[in-house]
């Protein structure tokens, strides 16, 4: 095992390379764009060099994980642990899919603009900060680096009063909720006099949750539920899935939601594990609300695009059910339904990319109707896809459901299981309308699928995407310890004060 002494500059820059890579790769993208920006050919060879940035970063990412990498001392700003580095595989290859999925998308619906692909990568770099940190400062520098590009792509079709509509919404939300979560850590800091994680846990495990900490806690929950867009939090989730270009909706759904509940899962396990009395109710009611609310509500939309949104805040729910436990199944269980989800909502939305056109709001049950009869391969992929959200056996998204509810029953919460498999029934209400529309439905007309072509790279992803979701589904294990191994790496401090909390 690599001891990196995080207290200098060398061990630091070598515990951060793979975000130092990616923020590398979108200086050097900034600068190609410079010079070249005026072509389809010259957006395609900025995906490719952001592309080249991604899989390096991949490349460093894996070697610190193999090669066993760990902090000498403590406290650290950044995490050199297991949890960290699966984290951060999930941002790497949700934004490795958006760039996939952007290259033909940008160029059909002319959206050449020099700053797409380094907006992109800024959004990566500051959602691995997020994912990755171990004190309340790094954590909101993550957020915002991530946030404000974020807020760009969501408005980037300017032809699109839709898009821009989106953009300022999330914007607007985005601001008022980095405002609740900056609050909340000042006053965590006045509290316990620290902003490093491990002694904010430390000291509350020894004094208690007081008046001031508690608020504070309180208000970074409010931030964070903005960001995994949980109930009551949820509000702009519809209109910002439903008005961006659909590549940027899948990373906002898989990218921005895996960093805020990782980064979740760290603040409450970490810096608030033997507090978790406290903070288990609150949990325990956004995760019924998002599940329930998501859910009913998605049963009445006909934009599938729509739908997947509302879809997006039940997922929502269900996540919030695992980080509910406080163990280290729960924080097993965040990760393990993340990485189904990634692959799932990337390969999901590679799809309706292809089936519509200028943001494909108006695709409906009517317009996939009879897809099977001339894309039989495209109707495949993308009812595995809708079987996986569902939690059908043999997909893994069974898995990840699987995980939650063994981390809440063995918590002995009967309540917050029976939601997440009622809801689960009530997913199938919209779910499965899809499938039927591609098999058991007739086309509109004959001429209507004939443009619904997956272009190289986009087949690249759905397909990859597809054959994970069925391999990992039938054979979950090396999944599953990947997943367990992440969370003991710090199960040892904040996971065993909890457990000893609740007895």
């Amino acid at each position: 095992m690599t001891g990196l002494d995080l207290l200098t500059p060398s061990g630091l820059m070598v515990a951060m390379l793979p975000e130092l890579v990616v923020t590398l790769a979108a200086v050097i993208v900034l600068l190609i764009n410079a010079w070249r920006h005026q072509t389809a050919a010259d957006s395609r060879f900025a995906g490719m060099v952001s592309l080249a940035g991604l899989v390096a970063a991949l490349a460093v990412l894996g070697a610190l994980w193999r090669g066993g990498a760990a902090p000498l001392g403590a406290p650290n700003m950044i995490a050199l642990d297991g949890y960290r580095f699966g984290a951060q595989l999930l941002i790497l290859g949700a934004s490795i899919g958006t760039v996939l999925l952007s290259l033909d998308y940008l160029e059909r619906e002319s959206l050449i603009a020099p700053e797409y692909y380094s907006l992109l990568l800024m959004a990566t770099s500051g959602m691995m900060f997020l994912a990755g940190a171990e004190d309340l400062i790094v954590l909101f520098l993550g957020l915002e680096v991530m946030s404000v590009p974020v807020y760009v792509l969501a408005a980037f079709n300017r032809k699109s009063a839709v898009s821009a509509e989106a953009g300022l919404k999330y914007f607007l939300v985005g601001a008022l909720a980095s405002a609740f979560l900056l609050y909340g850590i000042a006053l965590t800091y006045g509290a316990t006099g620290s902003t490093a994680l491990t002694v904010v846990g430390q000291r509350i495990a020894a004094q208690g949750i007081g008046t001031m900490s508690g608020l504070g806690l309180a208000l970074m929950l409010i931030g964070l539920g903005f960001k995994v867009a949980s109930v009551p939090f949820h509000m702009w989730a519809p209109d910002v899935y439903d008005g961006a270009p659909t590549p940027v909706t899948a990373y906002m759904a898989t990218g921005v939601k895996a960093a805020g509940f990782l980064a979740l899962v760290r603040v409450l396990m970490v810096g608030f594990g033997s507090a978790v009395d406290t903070w288990q109710p609150i949990i325990g009611v956004l995760a019924a609300a998002s599940m329930i609310l998501g859910n009913l509500v998605a049963l009445a939309q006909r934009s599938i695009k729509r739908m997947l949104a509302y879809s997006s805040v039940a997922h929502a729910g269900y996540l919030l059910a695992a980080v509910w436990s406080g163990s280290q199944a729960g924080a097993s269980a965040t990760m393990l339904y993340l990485a189904a989800y990634v692959l799932t909502t990337l390969a999901t939305f590679g799809i309706l990319a292809v089936l519509g056109r200028g943001g494909e709001r108006d695709v409906t049950l009517d317009s996939i109707a009879g897809l099977a009869q001339r894309r039989p391969a495209i109707a495949a992929a993308l009812t595995i896809c809708m079987f996986s959200l569902l939690g059908f056996p043999g997909t893994f998204g069974f898995i990840g459901k699987w995980a939650i509810l063994s981390s809440i029953t063995a918590e002995h919460h009967q309540f917050l299981a029976v939601v997440l498999v009622l809801t689960s029934l009530v997913s199938a209400g919209y779910y499965l309308p899809v499938i039927r529309s591609l098999y058991m439905r007739p086309p509109l007309n004959a001429e209507i699928h004939d443009g619904v072509i997956l272009p190289g790279a986009a087949r690249l992803t759905v397909a990859l995407g597809v054959i994970l979701l069925l391999v990992l589904g039938i054979l979950p294990r090396l999944a599953i310890d990947r997943a367990d191994s992440g969370a003991r790496s710090f199960a040892g401090t904040a996971l065993d004060r909890a457990a000893q909390a609740r007895r």
